[in-house]
C-alpha cells in the first residue's frame, strides 16, 4: 500500500507544481486523517517506528511555533495531538511501555508544552472544544500537574452558562481533592451539578 500512497502523493503534487516530500509535509495531519498513522509516517520518511512518535512531536511543536511567530491560528490537529502527550505515561511517571522513566526535567517540559498548546488553542477556540479539553486535563493529571489541570478548568467555568466539558471538569475536582484546594473544589463542583451531571457518581 505504501507504495500506491507514494505514487498517488508523487501524482498530486506534480499536478499542482509541488515537491511530492514539500506536498507531503504541508498535508500531513490530513493525510494521517485518510489513510491512518503507519502509512503516514512512511510518506514523512519516519521509518523507525521507536522513534517516529518522537518526530511527530517535533514536526507539530515546529508547526504550533511557526504558526504562532507569524500571527497565524494553529491548525487543531497538532494542537490536539501535543495535548494528548501526557497520556503516554502511566500514573508512576514513565512510558506506558515501561522501557523509559519520565525525569522530573522532561516531565516539567511536557507540562509547558500542553499549556503552550492551550494558548494557542484559545486563539483559535478550540479551548472551548470538550473533547481537547479532556485531552489536556487527563494528560496534566498523568504527569501529576494537578495544579495546572485546576487552573485550566477554573477558566472553563468561570464563562456564564452551562458547561460541556465534563470530563475536565471531572479530572480537576479529583486534581482539586488531591490538593486540598477547596475553594477551587467547591467552585468546579457547582458548575459541574448545574450542568446537570451527577457529582455522586465521582469517587472522592
Amino acid at each position: 500500500k505504501i507504495v500506491v500512497f507514494r505514487k498517488i502523493a508523487e501524482d498530486v503534487a506534480n499536478t499542482i507544481g509541488m515537491d511530492k516530500d514539500e506536498w507531503v509535509t504541508s498535508r500531513y495531519w490530513e493525510i494521517k486523517r485518510y489513510v491512518g498513522y503507519h502509512y503516514a509516517r512512511l510518506l514523512m520518511n519516519w521509518n523507525d517506528p521507536s522513534t517516529s512518535r518522537k518526530s511527530e512531536l517535533i514536526f507539530a511543536i515546529n508547526e504550533m511555533r511557526s504558526c504562532s511567530n507569524q500571527g497565524a491560528l494553529t491548525k487543531n490537529a497538532p494542537l490536539m495531538f501535543i495535548a494528548q502527550q501526557g497520556e503516554h505515561y502511566s500514573t508512576d511517571k514513565q512510558y506506558a511501555s515501561g522501557k523509559d522513566s519520565l525525569s522530573e526535567r522532561d516531565r516539567r517540559s511536557v507540562v509547558n508544552l500542553i499549556l503552550e498548546a492551550c494558548v494557542e488553542a484559545n486563539r483559535s477556540n478550540l479551548l472551548q472544544k470538550y473533547s481537547f479539553t479532556a485531552h489536556v486535563a487527563r494528560s496534566l493529571r498523568k504527569l501529576n500537574a494537578n495544579k495546572e489541570c485546576i487552573k485550566i478548568v477554573r477558566g472553563l467555568v468561570a464563562r456564564v452558562g452551562r458547561c460541556h466539558h465534563q470530563v475536565a471538569m471531572e479530572e480537576a475536582i479529583y486534581a482539586a481533592t488531591e490538593e486540598r484546594d477547596y475553594i477551587s473544589l467547591e467552585m468546579i463542583m457547582k458548575k459541574f451539578e448545574e450542568s446537570g451531571y451527577d457529582s455522586t457518581r465521582l469517587h472522592i
